[in-house]
């Protein structure tokens, strides 16, 4: 019988002492002190050196066999397991190690980038209206709370005004819209929607766009974020599916603390621009109006705000570089419309 040179320790004291190794059918026998101790190779667990350190044998009355020739106790006892020659492999090889974080990093990417959508588009049509409601009303009271916004120089009839037109424009909508307005100089002119039937529209926004057919636009433009619940599935997508589980059974403990933020500052992707602009044309359409007043309302909110961007769609800081083409939008569905008017 062939024997291997091993250092043996009883798993209770550091102390190493001499010993040999063989193999005699299914178990593996241990020279020591002029004795010899049997093991069945079941109960046996081999683990791999790193690097130049020994290959290490744990045995089942929790005493260590640590042998230099590594290639030696492998042969006696079968090998290592699938799961720990990986293991091995993947600690000798620094190459095989960085793959694997690329691939971790690609798979997280692609995650966030293809699944979460997906997940969020499936997940939000689930939650029930009443919750984001309860939503709005809690980010309504975070953005009051912020330095942001502020009570609007508008009187009660201006609102109530714009409200019935906005409510007569979406007749049939499973949401009752409420339509706010505030003062916000830092945000600018802008109109802006929360889930449930929240829009909200700045002073400033007021003070652009005089014509009313033109603000009627961009209250259908976004009424489409609200029909399609963009806001939602932009804030689920950031903060977690989790989150939308716990909505779509009504626990909005956990997420009236989360989402109020992740809503306040989602940002539209070009494709839910794109869907809320088809709305507002097909909502204009019903109602006798021009698709086109939708770009030329734009188109004052890009001149007021963004001048550069006029001749530089995606010019650093500009609002509409998240955004569909200005020109694109102002020409829909192929139709050519008139210049706008002053």
């Amino acid at each position: 019988m062939v024997t291997i040179k091993a250092l043996w320790r009883d798993g209770k004291t550091p102390q190493a002492q001499a010993a040999n190794v063989g193999r005699i059918d299914d178990e593996l026998l241990l020279l020591r002190d002029g004795r010899q101790y049997r093991y069945r190779l079941a109960d046996i667990r081999l683990e791999a050196g790193v690097a130049d350190l020994p290959d290490t044998v744990q045995l089942p009355d929790g005493g260590t066999l640590e042998v230099a020739d590594r290639i030696a106790i492998r042969r006696l006892i079968g090998g290592l397991s699938w799961g720990d020659r990986s293991g091995h492999w993947l600690q000798q090889s620094w190459r095989a190690l960085a793959g694997l974080a690329l691939l971790a990093i690609a798979t997280l990417w692609l995650g966030y980038r293809h699944l979460l959508p997906l997940a969020a588009g499936a997940l939000a049509p689930l939650v029930p209206v009443p919750v984001e409601q309860a939503l709005a009303d809690s980010t309504l009271q975070w953005l009051d709370r912020s330095s942001a916004i502020s009570p609007s120089r508008h009187g009660e009839a201006r609102r109530a005004q714009l409200q019935q037109q906005l409510q007569a424009l979406l007749p049939d909508s499973r949401y009752r819209y409420r339509l706010l307005l505030r003062d916000a100089t830092v945000i600018g002119p802008n109109a802006f929607a929360l889930p449930g039937g929240t829009i909200i529209v700045t002073d400033q926004l007021l003070a652009l766009i005089r014509r009313n057919d033109e603000l009627l636009a961009i209250l259908a433009h976004e009424a489409g974020h609200v029909e399609a619940r963009h806001g939602l599935r932009s804030a689920l997508q950031s903060s977690g599916l989790l989150l939308a589980l716990s909505l779509i059974t009504g626990d909005t403990s956990s997420a009236l603390l989360v989402l109020p933020v992740s809503l306040a500052n989602a940002d539209y992707s070009r494709a839910h621009e794109r869907e809320a602009d088809r709305f507002a044309y097909a909502r204009l359409r019903e109602h006798g109006l021009s698709p086109c007043l939708l770009g030329d309302s734009l188109q004052r909110i890009e001149a007021a705000t963004h001048p550069q961007a006029a001749d530089d769609e995606n010019s650093p800081g500009s609002w509409f570089a998240s955004h569909p083409d200005t020109a694109e939008r102002s020409q829909p569905d192929g139709l050519r419309c008139p210049p706008r008017p002053d």
